[in-house]
């Protein structure tokens, strides 16, 4: 038995058209997966938010007072240091 609890045919042919079967439901549901992606980037890439995004900038979300006195970061300087 394979993983799925399916009988597994000694013949060829049958496993062939199952594995043939499995890759389309496969490359089906990769088809869906790339879609999603492409649409949320999409919705990203276009949302006139106030916050900024990648190619906008994110210069809206730090000059917002609500954003900024919600989170205290008004004055906030931070430094990170990396080990070498």
């Amino acid at each position: 038995m394979d993983h799925e609890g399916q009988r597994v045919s000694s013949n060829p042919s049958a496993m062939l058209a199952s594995l043939l079967s499995k890759r389309a439901k496969l490359h089906e549901e990769l088809r869906n997966i790339e879609k999603q992606v492409y649409d949320m980037e999409t919705n990203y890439l276009q949302d006139p938010s106030q916050c900024g995004n990648v190619l906008k900038g994110f210069e809206g979300f730090l000059s917002s007072s609500k954003n900024t006195a919600l989170y205290g970061v008004a004055n906030l300087n931070i430094s990170f240091v990396y080990p070498l």
